[in-house]
């Protein structure tokens, strides 16, 4: 599923012409085995858009110092960035951008950093789905494809291909080097429901908006490539494509972040866009793939996805008469505009490590031990021979291994650690407490009905945990400060550690309550009235 544009981290192995094996174990490595590729970052725009505690340059600089030291043999790099959101949009635009937005000066300093860091930069620019971030505003209401729901524009109005237009140029202003420009269009979940679209055929709908956005581009832009994800080409037919030339107009990004590469994208996907597109790009995730609501990677799933691209790419390159551009590892912090938080770039930068190094060398196995541990600036003990390598069956998020290593984010990265063991405790009390035991379930509280005794048996270690999510809380301040600003530290806090001290809360005051009574009512206890609404007969 491709997710939410906020924030992404990509890492793009521009391989042209790809003939790679990948190997997962020590045994039969092949040690001359190279991967003719350059590598291409592409860091998440919400993400760094929260640098700015105390200072947005002074925090970006010192990132970019830190990763600049921990590239993997990496020839040539780029940055992939989609704004949403962050940019900061001006005239007609200006709703567009949150509060906490770039400033002009901050995109200006972002480029500088990113030349001097030898990235070039690739904007993104959602132009059909994914456009929550404007349709949202009511002043853009009337562009929505369907009326009650902001997901996607319609293509079959002026209005919306002016919108288009102006955000392209705005964002093209600021970007007047680029070489590549990458235009969406994934995920219209909502296509030909208007009035006017659900005249035509969703396949010509399509086609014909991706050729109105191209040329939009290319009148004032003609030399820039255009990049488009690939999800809804996956099921047009090869003469429609033919037909509109679009294999001249745009380059597909064939994204999947599942394991079996195949299973979503089918040889006859692959043998069509060949007969299309001279070249094609492969997007696999290091975050943000795999649940909405999760907060660390699993690094695992993320590794096996990025060496299933591998293998598929040095398949199906050769059809291709450029060959594949590159693999874009992407990852996204939110699932849409709507959707909550996910994993932030901090506790990821393992998963990335790993995910990086994989494709760099077209496999990942002890060999590569000293490499990627040095990269994350781990302990030099840890580099022994007698010390056993990372273990992704038994620890698929990377704590115990790399715990002690100081990569930046490593005090978010350990603090989710803190936090899954406090939320798996927490939970299982709650659940004993409220559920498997007699004395606190919902009927006890509701009619304030209990044993005193037992009640002050259950809530005991209810303090103890209690004060564990407060302090969890304070830490996470402490942990995202320097990376992060204060909205985001709010919302995370709110989203991951708030509910549980509520429920908490919620419980200690039952517990009073219920303690508090001295005499009780004989049984039976009054039926409960709210049943009749159910058409339960209540005497």
């Amino acid at each position: 599923m491709k997710e939410e544009r906020d924030a992404q981290v990509v890492a793009d192995a521009l391989m042209k012409s790809i003939n790679v094996k990948f190997i997962e174990t020590a045994n039969g490595i092949n040690k001359d085995q190279t991967l003719a590729s350059k590598i291409v970052t592409e860091l998440d725009i919400e993400e760094l858009s929260k640098l700015d505690q105390p200072s947005r340059e002074a925090i970006a600089k010192r990132r970019q110092a830190q990763f600049v030291d921990q590239q993997f043999d990496i020839l040539e790099t780029e940055q992939q960035l989609e704004y949403e959101d962050m940019f900061p949009f001006s005239g007609i635009l200006k709703n567009l951008s949150a509060n906490n937005a770039y400033t002009t000066e901050n995109i200006k300093e972002i480029l500088k950093i990113a030349k001097e860091s030898k990235l070039e930069v690739i904007p993104l620019i959602q132009t059909f789905g994914h456009v929550e971030f404007a349709l949202k505003h009511s002043e853009f209401a009337n562009l929505r494809e369907v009326p009650g729901s902001p997901q996607a524009l319609c293509p079959s109005r002026k209005s919306s291909l002016d919108f288009i237009r102006e955000m392209i140029n705005q964002v093209m202003a600021l970007h007047p080097s680029v070489k590549f420009l990458h235009i969406g269009c994934d995920e219209v979940f909502q296509i030909g429901e208007c009035d006017i679209c659900r005249l035509e055929i969703h396949e010509n709908l399509f086609l014909s908006h991706i050729t109105n956005v191209a040329q939009i581009v290319h009148s004032t832009h003609p030399h820039l490539r255009i990049i488009v994800w690939d999800d809804m080409l996956r099921h047009l037919a090869q003469q429609s494509m033919l037909d509109i030339n679009l294999g001249n107009l745009v380059e597909p990004m064939v994204w999947v972040y599942a394991e079996d590469i195949y299973r979503f994208v089918q040889p006859t996907v692959w043998d069509k866009y060949a007969a299309v597109f001279k070249t094609a790009w492969a997007a696999s995730a290091f975050k943000g793939a795999f649940g909405e609501t999760l907060y660390i990677p699993n690094a695992k799933r993320h590794l096996e996805n990025n060496l299933r691209w591998l293998d598929v790419m040095s398949t199906q390159s050769s059809a291709f008469k450029q060959g594949l551009m590159g693999i874009v590892i992407t990852g996204w912090q939110r699932y849409d505009h709507f959707a909550v938080l996910c994993e932030l770039l901090p506790a990821a930068v393992p998963s990335l490590a790993l995910s990086l190094i994989s494709v760099s060398h077209g496999y990942f196995n002890s060999s590569l031990k000293e490499k990627f541990l040095v990269s994350l600036s781990c302990p030099m003990s840890n580099l022994g021979h007698s010390s056993p390598f990372i273990s992704l069956d038994i620890d698929p998020f990377l704590w115990d291994k790399l715990s002690r290593c100081m990569f930046p984010g490593n005090a978010f990265f350990r603090l989710t650690n803190r936090l899954h063991n406090l939320e798996l405790e927490t939970r299982e009390y709650l659940d004993i407490t409220k559920h498997q035991k007699g004395w606190m379930t919902a009927y006890n509280v509701r009619y304030n009905y209990s044993l005193p005794l037992r009640v002050e048996e259950l809530t005991a270690d209810l303090p103890r945990i209690y004060h564990g999510m407060v302090s969890l809380a304070r830490s996470t301040v402490d942990a995202m400060v320097d990376v992060f600003d204060n909205y985001t530290i709010s919302e995370w806090i709110e989203q991951r550690i708030y509910p549980y001290i509520l429920a908490l809360e919620t419980l200690q005051n039952q517990s009073i309550a219920l303690k508090s009574v001295n005499h009780w009512p004989s049984r039976p206890l009054p039926p409960l009235k709210d049943l009749q609404r159910l058409g339960v007969a209540v005497y």
